[in-house]
C-alpha cells in the first residue's frame, strides 16, 4: 500500500496499480472491506479504466449491501466492456446490475443503450486534492473531497430538481388526445382522471396540462420563477402531485418567498424522491427566516433519510428509528452555536456532489472498526458539542485497533472520555475493544451499563442493540435476556419478544433447569396468543413443553400438551405419531387404535399410503407383541392389492398365536390365507386339518 502510495506521489501511475490490487487482497482477506476498497480506488484514481478494479468493486459493494455504488461500477464495467466491443459483456454487467436495483433508471437505460449500439460514457477520473492521497480518512465535520470510485453524482437537490421535471414532463408527453390522462369514459365515471401516481380533476384537466407545458417551456429559458407560477396554477386547477410542490418550493427557496416555499416543501418531503433534497431547503429556508430550532430538525431528518441509504438494508430501518430520540433531543438544544454548528455540519456533508460516498466514507470515520460493533446514527456525533474530537479519537482508536494495538485503542478511548464523558457510543467502543482483549467480565459489565443508560433515557432501541451485542458475546447472561425481552415489549415488538422468550427458556433447558424453562416456555404461550404469529408460534412453544414434561417423565400431562397441539394443527402428523406412542406406553389401547385407525385413514386419503405402510412397520418394530398392528398392516396389504405380502405377514401372526396357546385363533388365521389362495393351498389345508385333529 505504502508503495502504491508512493508512486502516485511521484506520478508514476502504472507503477501504482499492481501494489494496490495486491494490497486490496490482501485487505479483503483480512477482511478489511474499507481499505481494500480504498486501494482499489487509487487504482480507479490513476486508471479510470481499469477493468479488474471497477470489477472487484462492484463485487465487494454488491455483498456488503452498498446497493447504488455497486450498480455505478457495474455499469461502469458495462462501459468497458462496450467500449471493447464485447457487447454480451457488457449487456450482462448491465442487466445484473438491474437485478441489484430493478428501479434503477441509469441501468435500464444502459441495457437499452447496448442494444439499440450506443456507446455508453466511460467513467470519469474522481477529484482528489494531492494532500489527500496519503490520508484514509479525514475528519467527519471539516470540509474535505472524498476519494471517489465512481463517477460524480448530482447533489441531492439537483438530482430530485431533475427528478421532478423528468415526471412533469412525462405528465404532459403521456397525454392522449384530448389533453387527458385517460379516457373521458373513465373520467365521467369517477369524477376524476387519475395518472400514474397523480390525480387531476376531470373538470379542469386541460387547463393543468396548458399550464405544465408552460412551466416546462419556461424552465426550459431559464424562467423559473415564471415556471413556478405555472406550477402554482395547475396545482389549483386540480394537479396533486409532490413533483410540482418540490419545484415550487425550490425554485422559491432561491428568492424572497421564503414562506411560500416552506409551504410547499412540506408537502414534498414525504415523497421518497424528495424527502433529503426537501429537508435540506426546509432546513435553509427556516434558518434564514430565523427559525433555527425547525431547522435543525429538517436537517437532521434530512440526515436520517440519507444515513439509512448507505448502510446494508437490514440495518436501514434500524439505523432510522435510532434518530427519534437524537431529533427529540436537539428538540430541546437551546444553545444556537450549536444548532448553528449542527446545521453547518450536515449541510457540508450533504449538499454536494457524490454526497453517498462521502457519507459513507464518514461512516467509515466515525464507526469503530471492529467486528461485531453495532452501527449508530452519524446524526449522534454531528450533535455532539465535542463532535470534532470524538471523531478524531475514533479514528485514532481505528488505527491502533487495525494494527492490533488494542491497549493504546483502549487508552485512547479513556483519553477522549474526558471531554466526552457521556457520550455512549464511545463507551460502546469501549466495549467492543474489551470484547477483543477477551476480557468478557468487563465487557459484559460495560455494556450492562450502557444498556441501562440508554434505557433511563428513554432511548429503548438503542438500548435493545446493545442488549443483543452483549447476548452474541454472553449467550447464558439470563439477567441481560430478561432485560431485552422487557425493552422489546415495552416497544410492542410482540413476536421479537417471544423469540427472545423462546432463547431464554432453552438456556434454562440446557442449565438442566427444567422447571424455569417451563415456567418461561408458559410466558411466551401467553404471549404467542397475542401475537399475529399466533398458530405457528404456539405449536412451536407447545412442543418445547411438551418435550419438557417427557424428560421429566410426566407422559400424561405431555398427552394432554399433544392433543392440544393437535386440536390447533389436525394434520401435524409428528403430533399424532407422538399420541399413538404415549397411548401404548400408558396401556390405553382403545385410544391408541382410534387415534392409529383415525391416522392410517388420513395418510390414505393424502395419497401418501408408502407412509402409511412405513409407520406400521415403526410400530410393530417397537411393539411386536400387538398383534392388532399386524392385522391393520394385512388390512393395509389387502386393500392396496398385495396379496403375497399379507400372506407373510398372516404367517408370521398365526405363528404367534399358535406359540400362545390359541389353535382356535390360528385355524381362523390360516382359513384367511386360504382365501387369498396361496400358492401353496394344500399346505395350509393340511395344517388345519392337523390343528383341529389335535383339538
Amino acid at each position: 500500500e505504502k508503495m502504491s502510495q508512493l508512486y502516485e506521489l511521484l506520478e508514476q501511475n502504472k507503477m501504482v496499480i499492481r501494489p494496490s490490487l495486491q494490497a486490496s487482497e490482501l485487505y479483503l482477506s483480512e477482511g478489511n472491506i474499507a481499505k481494500s476498497v480504498e486501494c482499489l480506488a487509487r487504482v480507479t484514481r490513476v486508471e479510470p479504466e481499469n477493468l479488474p478494479a471497477h470489477s472487484r468493486l462492484a463485487l465487494i459493494y454488491e455483498r456488503t449491501g452498498r446497493n447504488q455504488q455497486s450498480v455505478t461500477e457495474y455499469l461502469i464495467v458495462a462501459s468497458l466492456f462496450q467500449h471493447k466491443q464485447d457487447d454480451e459483456n457488457a449487456k450482462n454487467a448491465a442487466e445484473h446490475a438491474l437485478t441489484i436495483l430493478p428501479d434503477s433508471r441509469e441501468a435500464a437505460q444502459a441495457i437499452f443503450f447496448i442494444g439499440n449500439g450506443q456507446l455508453l460514457p466511460k467513467p470519469v477520473p474522481p477529484r482528489i486534492r494531492q494532500d489527500q492521497i496519503e490520508t484514509t480518512s479525514a475528519p467527519l465535520l471539516k470540509t474535505r473531497e472524498v476519494v471517489s470510485e465512481e463517477p460524480a453524482e448530482l447533489d441531492p437537490v439537483e438530482q430530485a430538481h431533475q427528478t421532478a421535471r423528468s415526471v412533469l414532463a412525462n405528465l404532459v408527453f403521456d397525454q392522449d388526445d384530448s389533453g387527458r390522462g385517460i379516457d373521458s369514459d373513465s373520467a365521467s365515471r369517477t369524477g376524476q382522471v387519475k395518472f400514474s401516481d397523480n390525480i387531476i380533476q376531470q373538470s379542469y384537466g386541460k387547463q393543468v396540462f396548458t399550464h405544465l407545458e408552460r412551466a416546462l417551456t419556461n424552465l426550459g429559458q431559464g424562467s423559473e420563477a415564471a415556471a413556478a407560477d405555472e406550477f402554482e396554477r395547475a396545482i389549483e386547477g386540480g394537479l396533486f402531485h409532490p413533483a410540482a410542490y418540490f419545484e415550487i418550493g425550490a425554485i422559491r427557496s432561491k428568492g424572497d418567498q421564503m414562506v411560500s416555499a416552506v409551504s410547499y416543501l412540506n408537502k414534498a418531503v414525504d415523497d421518497a424522491e424528495y424527502g433529503i433534497a426537501g429537508r435540506l431547503l426546509l432546513g435553509r429556508n427556516l434558518r434564514f427566516v430565523g427559525r433555527l430550532n425547525e431547522a435543525a430538525t429538517n436537517y437532521l431528518e434530512a440526515l436520517r433519510l440519507a444515513d439509512s441509504q448507505v448502510v446494508p438494508q437490514d440495518q436501514a430501518d434500524d439505523l432510522y428509528n435510532m434518530y427519534a430520540p437524537i431529533i427529540d433531543a436537539e428538540a430541546k438544544q437551546s444553545d444556537p452555536n450549536a444548532k448553528n454548528n449542527l446545521c453547518d455540519s450536515i449541510d457540508e456533508l450533504l449538499s454536494r456532489p457524490a454526497w453517498r460516498q462521502n457519507l459513507a466514507q464518514a461512516r467509515l470515520d466515525y464507526q469503530i472498526d471492529l467486528e461485531g460493533a453495532p452501527a449508530m446514527p452519524l446524526g449522534e456525533i454531528l450533535s455532539n458539542k465535542q463532535g470534532n474530537l470524538i471523531v478524531d479519537s475514533v479514528m485514532t482508536i481505528n488505527d491502533y485497533a487495525r494494527s492490533g494495538y488494542m491497549r493504546s485503542a483502549m487508552e485512547e478511548a479513556f483519553s477522549a472520555l474526558e471531554y466526552a464523558p457521556t457520550y455512549l457510543p464511545l463507551h460502546t467502543y469501549m466495549g467492543e475493544l474489551l470484547l477483543k482483549q477477551d476480557h468478557l467480565p468487563e465487557a459484559m459489565a460495560k455494556f450492562g451499563a450502557i444498556a441501562q443508560t440508554y434505557r433511563a433515557r428513554g432511548e429503548s432501541l438503542h438500548a435493545i442493540r446493545i442488549l443483543q451485542r452483549l447476548i452474541t458475546a454472553a449467550p447464558m447472561d439470563l439477567a441481560a435476556r430478561k432485560q431485552l425481552i422487557e425493552l422489546l415489549l415495552d416497544r410492542g415488538q410482540l413476536d421479537e419478544a417471544i423469540q427472545e422468550n423462546i432463547r431464554l427458556a432453552n438456556v434454562y433447558y440446557n442449565l438442566a433447569d427444567l422447571g424455569k424453562a417451563r415456567e418461561v416456555y408458559d410466558d411466551a404461550f401467553k404471549l404467542a396468543q397475542r401475537s399475529s404469529m399466533n398458530r405457528d408460534l404456539s405449536i412451536e412453544i407447545l412442543n418445547y413443553i411438551a418435550d419438557i414434561e417427557l424428560q421429566s417423565l410426566d407422559w400424561k400431562q405431555a398427552t394432554q400438551i399433544y392433543k392440544q397441539i393437535q386440536s390447533i394443527n389436525p394434520d401435524d402428523s409428528q403430533t399424532t405419531e407422538k399420541l399413538i406412542e404415549l397411548y401404548f406406553r400408558f396401556g390405553q389401547e382403545a385410544e391408541a387404535v382410534t387415534e392409529l385407525e383415525d391416522y392410517l385413514t388420513f395418510l390414505e386419503i393424502s395419497g401418501a399410503s408408502q407412509d402409511a405402510f412405513d409407520y406400521l412397520d415403526k410400530l410393530i418394530d417397537e411393539n411386536p407383541e400387538r398383534i392388532f398392528l399386524r392385522r391393520k398392516l394385512v388390512d393395509l396389504y389387502k386393500a392396496h392389492g398385495r396379496e403375497e405380502d399379507a400372506i407373510k405377514e398372516l404367517d408370521i401372526i398365526g405363528e404367534v398365536m399358535f406359540n400362545a396357546g390359541d389353535r382356535g385363533g390360528a385355524v381362523q388365521v390360516i382359513e384367511e390365507i386360504l382365501s387369498l389362495d396361496p400358492p401353496n393351498k394344500v399346505e395350509y389345508q393340511d395344517l388345519i386339518a392337523q390343528l383341529k385333529g389335535e383339538e
